[in-house]
Parts: structure tokens; C-alpha cells; sequence
């Protein structure tokens, strides 16, 4: 089964399309009850029949369940720990957090994670590690390189999701020996598990594969070498491997060196084609021109800080404000802060960019 198939990777994008967009009615039905929550198709009819008689949508019915006297209370307390844990959540994409510091959120605070954690099943061992792989896959969106963003483009869960829709594009590639005939573009994390006659491999640079943000990084080079690996291994029998001379960036020239990895690659069973001027020591002591990156998410994944009612507190996005309740503990703790202009809001303590005056 491809990646974007699997059920719990449908279920946790499905997680992050309603973060995005609390109306996505089609996202909210599949995961109110995953994991199970006791929330059943009955009580789900009296939630659809009251939105209908109150002309509201399907989110603002469970909003108001507590209204709503056709829905048992077991049900209704269900789900109003249920709207308020994709309240908070929802809160971090408001505050522009770091795509995958929500992925992680949304993972821990729905119970996705622990469900499959807590399970004898072997296979539930390799749903987490495919989760896990999604995670990996938001911080490979949010970690490009300034240049290869859009003129206007910000670092989104928006943004990630779009990208999510092209690559699962892929998953589409029909079956059989020559795979329809179709090329077919996608990331290394993508391409794991996937065969091809033939594959390319294209911008094997340094600077672009390691990474520019891994060099000097010994774990995260080595986390480079083993995604290299996965692409050279993906052809059954023909791979062709490339790099540019030189890369036009914003307008400017930009030199790389060859990639690190290309000299792990035992010389025997390299057919050089055109070597160009790349091997001319000249070209890689260019230096780059930097310009300006766009704004990027804020938010990293902490351990959640310990707030009191009445403290104030200063906020990367809603900056100052002042704390009115508190609940929860651990994980789970929230703060309900007043920020003035940007009224109340409740945030999960692990992952609020907040600091205490």
C-alpha cells in the first residue's frame, strides 16, 4: 500500500485539514471518533439534525451540543472535549506555528500517537513509524531554502498541506513493470519502498544535497546519507545522477560543489556521460549572494511552562496579554490568555511561544 494510502496518515491529514479550515466537514466526520471517543452515528444524526434547524454548520453544532437535548451526555461531554482539544490546536495555526511543531500537536493531543503506541499489534509498530515519517516530511516543507520559496510564499500548515496534496499525486502511479509510462516526480522521503527501471537524481550538490542547514551537523549529515541511499536504490536499472554548473538564485549566480555523497559511489559503476566544467576547483570557491528569506512559522515543541491566573505573559504573535484560566497538566496543561486586540485564547502551554514577564 503507498504512504499517502494508509489509513493513519489519512487520519492525521485529516487532523491538519480541519486545523486549517474548522469548516471541512468531510475531515471533521472522519476524525471525531478517531480514536474511539463514544461518539456514535446516532448522536452524530441529532448534531447534523440541529445545525440543519439552526442554519449553522456542522462545526457550530458540535460547538453547541450542550444545547442540543436529542444528544446523550455521555456523547456530549465527548464531544466537547473533543471541539476543545481542535480549539487549542487550532489556536497554534492563528499563531503561525511551525508546520511541524502542529503535526506533532496534533499527533500527541488527539491520542493518534498513544493509541497506536499503547498496542500489542506488531503492525501498529509500523503505522507509528509511518506517523513519525509525516512529521519528518513537514520539517523537509518547512526547511527549504529561502530561494526555493514562492515571491509572497510563508512557511504554513496551509503551505504543507498544498505540497501534501502534489507529492500524494504520486501515489497515483499505475501498477505494472513500466508504471503506465508515466514520469513521475517526488521527494526521497516518498520514494521509500517504491522500485522504478528507471530513476534521476537531480541537484546532487553540496548545499542542496546535504542540505545547506545539515553541513557541519554530524547526525543530521548522516540523516542526508541515509535519504541519499534511499534515492540511489530506487532504480532497478538505470540511474542517471546530476548537478548543475551553476544555479541562477534571485537573479544571481550560484556556485556549488559536487555532492559529498557522489564520492561514496564506487567509481566502477559510474558511466560519466558530460563532466562539463564541474570538476574546475575554480567554480566552487564562488561565494553566494544572500538575500532576504520570508517570514517564516514561529513555535517549538517544549516542556510546558507553569502559569498562574493574573500572571502576564508576552506572545510571539498576540504579544502581550494576561492569564485568566488554567487547566490541565503536563502535555495537556492550557492557559486561557487575554490579549487584548486579539480577545481571549486558549493555548497548549507545550507548544505557546510564550514567556512570562
Amino acid at each position: 500500500m503507498r504512504f499517502y494510502e494508509r489509513r493513519e496518515v489519512k487520519d492525521l491529514l485529516a487532523y491538519l485539514r480541519v486545523l486549517a479550515n474548522l469548516e471541512d466537514e468531510i475531515s471533521l466526520r472522519r476524525i471525531i471518533n478517531v480514536p474511539k471517543r463514544g461518539i456514535g452515528d446516532t448522536s452524530l444524526d441529532y448534531v447534523d439534525e440541529f445545525a440543519r434547524n439552526n442554519n449553522i454548520s456542522f462545526w457550530q453544532g458540535l460547538l453547541r451540543v450542550s444545547e442540543n437535548g436529542s444528544v446523550p451526555s455521555r456523547a456530549g461531554q465527548a464531544i466537547n472535549e473533543f471541539t476543545s482539544m481542535v480549539s487549542a490546536l487550532a489556536v497554534l495555526v492563528e499563531a503561525k506555528t511551525k508546520p511541524s511543531v502542529i503535526v506533532e500537536a496534533a499527533l500527541e493531543q488527539s491520542g493518534l500517537l498513544k493509541e497506536l503506541a499503547d498496542s500489542t499489534d506488531p503492525q501498529d509498530e509500523v503505522r507509528v513509524e509511518n506517523l513519525k515519517e509525516l512529521v519528518a516530511v513537514s520539517m523537509e516543507y518547512e526547511e527549504r531554502p529561502f530561494e526555493e520559496l514562492g515571491e509572497d510564499e510563508e512557511i504554513s500548515l496551509a503551505g504543507f498541506l498544498e505540497k501534501v496534496s502534489l507529492v500524494a499525486d504520486a501515489d497515483e502511479i499505475p501498477e505494472g513493470e513500466d508504471h503506465g509510462g508515466v514520469v513521475t516526480m517526488m521527494t526521497l522521503h516518498t520514494a521509500k519502498g517504491l522500485e522504478f527501471p528507471t530513476v534521476f537524481l537531480t541537484g546532487m550538490e553540496d548545499g542542496i544535497f546535504p542540505h545547506s542547514r545539515t553541513l557541519g551537523e554530524k547526525d543530521e549529515i548522516e540523516e542526508e546519507r541515509r535519504l541519499a541511499y534511499v534515492g540511489l536504490t530506487r532504480a532497478r536499472q538505470r540511474l542517471y545522477i546530476s548537478r548543475a554548473e551553476y544555479r541562477s538564485t534571485w537573479g544571481a549566480p550560484n556556485y556549488n560543489p559536487p555532492s559529498r555523497f557522489l564520492d561514496e559511489i564506487p567509481e566502477e559503476v559510474i558511466e560519466w556521460r558530460n563532466q562539463g566544467r564541474s570538476s574546475s576547483p575554480s567554480l566552487v570557491t564562488r561565494t553566494r549572494t544572500a538575500t532576504t528569506p520570508p517570514p517564516r512559522a514561529t513555535g517549538k515543541k517544549s516542556v510546558a511552562m507553569e502559569l498562574a491566573v493574573g500572571e502576564r505573559v508576552s506572545h510571539d504573535t498576540f504579544g502581550l496579554g494576561t492569564v485568566v484560566a488554567v487547566a490541565g497538566a503536563g502535555d495537556k496543561a492550557e492557559a486561557t490568555i487575554n490579549f487584548g486586540q486579539y480577545g481571549e485564547k486558549r493555548l497548549l502551554l507545550r507548544y505557546a511561544p510564550v514567556e512570562k514577564l
